[in-house]
């Protein structure tokens, strides 16, 4: 007990060194972190090869930094009882709202760290809802591997396969061990929480504060979340087989146009390519013969961009550097002769012809991973490690023929990936409703673990060729309000019948329609929230993450904010009624502009033509026209951008970017009126604010205007020039 005393009072000293906000102390044995006065983690121990140091002194201090000595006396396989001991110098260093623990004892090959439960609740490191399938996103009480696996053939859901060393606790904290090394979490069980990774490198943050803090300071870490072009937040149609090759994709297109359904871009699934499982050789076959002429159509005649299926492997195709062994013929990313292949082959037999990202697949399934690689990455650090390559080399690649112009979106990815990643998409989901449901639980799943856009296989990949009509409506209506919109239009696995609207029925393809004009109207909304991600966090926010105080929201995980603004509710069975959670504030009906006190649960029924969504009040936002996509061919309005402002007695605030500019939109409410600041913008538009039926007097600039009430919406509006406004609003 002496010698963990003077553990634990060695450690004591690292308080003076942490900002006001953080705090460590000794408390009965413990090490305590505080955060702005409350206790939300204590450390019982942090071991190396499962055992604890024996002695600690300290190295040096000052205001950042505080090193320490820790003395082991018998190292298990390195030293005898009584004898030499083996020392570990432990770096502990803090800024702003991090604390970050550093040691690589050259001797140590495993690291635990156990900590106290202190009845939080944990979120994230997954998104798979193996082992037992449960969709809540609370993971306390449980063990998970991390460990990139495509775990299909281990449960019925699908292959989700996103994983992160990071987990969101409620207490007001996150976890990230900075390691590709395999690890297991122990969340909660028999009074305490344990992290292993099989590494002797400790690199250990945790990050404090609410969850934007949490996230910015995550982003600092890793890089800033990668950007998304405004093409890229638009509806993407794509097929799984195109049996008559590229005359599918240009009917498809055609169809679309002449339906007057909006796109932005469409990609290409296997098989598309000649070689070894339809893609070894990374070019486009006969049926797709002469790309440079149908992507320039697809381009030119309806402005949409086009991407295709890749994968890392050749499967049984030898002409590739840089192989490692196994069925699949993964190529070895770090060795620079496959990166170089890769690049060739993409840059000359894609990018060329205009193709501007991809659909990343099948880096999470039968990996070979006792063979070497060329940069010498440990066994147990490389499953993990390869879904972080695939999406740095790609990025790498694509960046360097496209700049930022390009999108790429995975299966599969770990941590550190999201500089490098536009999205993810939920695995090969199941097309049945509770295929869509258990998806919406892998998306929040991501959010929490810092992959900020993710998106669904919208009508489903494995079973049935045609769905259900009323199915496909409610997961066209979900996926409009996720990150990344792709719309599978075939049947299952490429087979009949064809799920395209053309071969649906007049009610779907009128629905069909509605759901992606109103994503195009979202997009303003959709690219700034994307690209402000380092400092506002994923898209689509569990509640727990933005509502950590609110017990009632642990388990919720068929609802979700999309941004700040909108509270998400999709229909998820064939029931058109169904169960929502608002949290606190007050909330504003979008079906029927009826008001919510908040922290309750209240019953919506949503026909086939809506879906329950929510607006908080002291919400602002916009949305817009744009002219991107094939509705150039009918929509001939142009552009705008329009202002939403749902006042409350506090102030706030919208970050609107424009061609990667942040311009701040700024709304104050007062007991003298309501004042809104819209900063320049490429286009006009309106500003519409909620509730006010009477306004007294208006000026805009100074001047004096009118606002024109609509009684549907509750809502008055007037229109906007693109310089700078200022409208006053006095009651």
């Amino acid at each position: 007990m002496k010698k963990i005393a003077l553990i634990l009072f060695a450690l004591a000293v690292v308080a003076n060194v942490v900002k006001a906000q953080n705090k460590i102390k000794l408390d009965k044995g413990v090490i305590s972190i505080i955060s702005n006065g409350k206790t939300i983690v204590q450390i019982d121990s942090i071991c190396f090869n499962f055992q604890k140091p024996d002695n600690i002194e300290i190295l040096s201090q000052n205001s950042d930094e505080t090193k320490l000595m820790l003395d082991f006396e018998a190292v298990l396989g390195r030293s005898k009882p009584g004898t030499a001991k083996e020392k570990v110098e432990l770096t502990v260093k803090t800024s702003n709202s991090t604390v970050r623990f550093q040691a690589k004892p050259k001797w140590a090959r495993n690291i635990i760290i156990c900590l106290k439960d202190l009845g939080g609740h944990y979120f994230g490191l997954r998104e798979t809802l193996f082992p037992d399938n449960k969709k809540s996103p609370d993971l306390r009480g449980n063990a998970y591997d991390v460990d990139l696996l495509a775990e299909h053939g281990r449960y019925f859901e699908n292959c989700a396969s996103v994983f992160s060393a990071f987990y969101f606790n409620s207490l007001g904290y996150a976890s990230f061990m900075d390691t590709f090394a395999y690890g297991r979490y122990e969340l909660a069980m028999n009074g305490r929480t344990k992290i292993y990774h099989t590494t002797g490198t400790l690199d250990w943050y945790l990050f404090t504060g609410d969850y934007k803090q949490i996230y910015s300071s995550y982003y600092k870490v890793i890089g800033k979340p990668k950007y998304v072009p405004q093409w890229a937040c638009g509806p993407i149609a794509w097929r799984d087989d195109h049996k008559q090759g590229a005359k599918d994709i240009l009917n498809d297109a055609e169809q679309f146009t002449n339906l007057q359904i909006p796109l932005t871009a469409m990609f290409v699934d296997r098989p598309y390519s000649n070689g070894a499982n339809a893609w070894s050789k990374m070019d486009f076959n006969d049926k797709f013969a002469n790309p440079e002429q149908w992507i320039k159509t697809l381009n030119e005649q309806y402005d949409l961009q086009f991407m295709t299926w890749i994968a890392p492997a050749t499967w049984g195709d030898h002409d590739f550097p840089g192989r490692l062994t196994g069925s699949f013929g993964y190529f070895d990313l770090t060795n620079p002769e496959a990166v170089t292949e890769w690049k060739k082959r993409l840059t000359n037999l894609q990018y060329k012809f205009g193709v501007k990202g991809h659909k990343m697949d099948r880096a999470d399934e039968y990996f070979p991973t006792a063979e070497g690689w060329k940069d010498r990455t440990p066994m147990q650090q490389r499953r993990n490690k390869y879904g972080y390559l695939y999406s740095k080399v790609t990025d790498d690649i694509l960046s360097a023929h496209w700049k930022d112009d390009n999108y790429n979106f995975a299966r599969a990815a770990f941590h550190r990936a999201q500089p490098y990643l536009s999205a993810v998409w939920g695995g090969d989901v199941r097309t049945t409703w509770d295929g869509m449901a258990s998806n919406l639980a892998n998306a929040l799943r991501c959010s929490f673990m810092g992959f900020p856009n993710w998106g669904t296989d919208v009508g489903g990949y494995f079973g049935q060729g045609m769905i259900p009509e009323d199915l496909f409506i409610r997961w066209l209506q979900f996926g409009a309000w996720t990150g990344c919109y792709e719309i599978k239009i075939d049947g299952a696995g490429g087979a009949k019948p064809d799920r395209a609207p053309w071969h649906c029925s007049e009610k779907l393809q009128k629905q069909f329609k509605k759901i992606c004009e109103q994503r195009m109207e979202m997009l303003p909304y959709i690219y700034s929230n994307l690209n402000s991600s380092s400092a506002n966090g994923a898209i689509m926010k569990p509640l727990a993450m933005v509502y950590p105080d609110d017990e009632q929201t642990y388990h919720i995980w068929n609802e979700y904010l999309f941004g700040d603004v909108f509270l998400v509710a999709p229909i998820l069975s064939k029931e058109n009624t169904r169960e929502v959670y608002l949290p606190e504030g007050t909330w504003i009906s979008l079906l029927d502009n009826k008001e919510f006190n908040g922290k309750q649960f209240i019953s919506i029924t949503a026909d086939l033509t809506e879906v329950p969504v929510f607006v908080k009040k002291g919400s602002l936002f916009v949305k817009g026209n744009t002219t991107i996509g094939n509705q150039k061919n009918w929509n001939k309005s142009g552009e705008s951008l329009d202002v939403y402002y749902y006042p409350e007695a506090s102030n706030s605030s919208f970050t609107l970017i424009e061609n990667g500019v942040e311009k701040s939109i700024e709304g104050e409410s007062s007991q003298g009126g309501l004042s809104v600041n819209v900063p320049e913008r490429h286009t006009s538009g309106h500003l519409y604010v909620y509730g006010n039926k009477k306004p007294r007097k208006v000026t805009v600039n100074g001047r004096k205007v009118r606002f024109q009430f609509n009684k549907t919406s509750n809502m008055v509006g007037i229109k906007l020039k693109s310089k700078q406004q200022e409208v006053k609003i006095f009651n």
